[in-house]
């Protein structure tokens, strides 16, 4: 499959690169460097970008521009979207397919269902930024192009929690080297992706903390975000990634689980949806659990985001999890 991929990319003059709804340093780092691969062989590509980037993702853009909107008449030979496993994470406002051409889909998820024309999906990846250096290899560059260092590598310290998940491997270690030799700077993806919180956040974090609760005789961990909350503390929902994992780190905790409400506004008007964040500690695979709520992700962090409300979408997880505890 790989081929057909790397055969598109020789092929085609003109590529949209998209990163899934909200992106991550995963999706945003992958598109970043797929962007700069394509132009080191000599193509045009563009970044989709109909959402705000988060702010701690903002210093891997380094003058790139994101585009909103796609303006009326352009067509491109085809357009990749990365680290998507499910179509309701499509981003806003994603383009028809006369628009895109075909729509190749660049992962590393476990759980997905059948997003896209083409696939090249490892699952033996740590992150989405390993699967952008197999296609730098396989279009026989011969070092990692001028400015994708610093956004593949934060895709994959982002994946392996600073390179502490079961995911790292040997390679994966191997590879973070390679990209610190190519110009990544450690600590400054380090600070910007873990360590630069505003008061605000950590307002927030309290917050959040006061709303755990524990299901199944301690075995789930539970939190909860409202707008309330985030207009006390004076937060954005920026400062909620990665909250979840406070959640997982509870002793006994098998899983944490984080509900978030999310505003959304479309032609059906303005309401609140909920995103559900999921984290593994143990063997329990969240990715089936999140799939069967309509998301995706790995066996040890997955996530879904529902047009319903916050406590009805408790009550929905609440029935897939006790499927699993039985």
């Amino acid at each position: 499959m790989i081929e057909e991929v790397l055969d598109i990319a020789r092929g085609g003059e003109r590529f949209l690169v998209a990163c899934h709804r909200r992106p991550d340093a995963d999706s945003l780092g992958s598109a970043l460097g797929l962007i700069k691969t394509l132009r080191a062989i000599g193509k045009e590509a563009t970044l989709f970008m109909p959402e705000a980037i988060p702010d701690s993702l903002l210093f891997l853009m380094d003058g790139e521009q994101g585009l909103a909107a796609v303006p009326p008449g352009v067509r491109f030979d085809a357009t990749w979207v990365m680290d998507i496993a499910a179509k309701a994470l499509l981003p806003p406002g994603f383009p028809t397919a006369e628009v895109t051409g075909p729509v190749i889909i660049i992962d590393h998820h476990h759980a997905h269902d059948d997003v896209g024309d083409i696939v090249y999906r490892d699952t033996s990846a740590a992150a989405t930024g390993e699967v952008v250096v197999q296609l730098i290899e396989g279009l026989g560059l011969a070092s990692i192009p001028d400015g994708s260092a610093t956004p593949i590598y934060a895709a994959i310290v982002s994946d392996t929690g600073g390179f502490r998940y079961a995911t790292t491997k040997p390679a994966t270690l191997r590879l973070g080297a390679r990209l610190i030799e190519a110009g990544a700077d450690p600590w400054q993806v380090a600070y910007q992706l873990f360590e630069r919180w505003k008061p605000a956040r950590l307002r927030l974090l309290s917050a959040i903390i006061a709303t755990l609760e524990f299901a199944f005789d301690g075995r789930v961990a539970i939190m909860r975000v409202t707008r309330e909350m985030l207009e006390i503390c004076g937060a954005n929902d920026d400062m909620v990634e990665g909250m979840v994992n406070y959640a997982r780190s509870v002793e006994g905790a098998e899983i944490g689980a984080l509900l978030w409400q999310w505003p959304v506004q479309d032609a059906q008007g303005k309401r609140l949806e909920t995103k559900i964040s999921l984290r593994s500690s143990g063997d329990t695979d969240v990715s089936v659990i999140a799939a069967a709520l309509n998301g995706g992700g790995h066996r040890a962090a997955a996530a879904t985001q529902l047009d319903i409300s916050i406590e009805e979408a408790e009550k929905r997880l609440r029935a897939e999890l006790a499927k699993h505890f039985g």
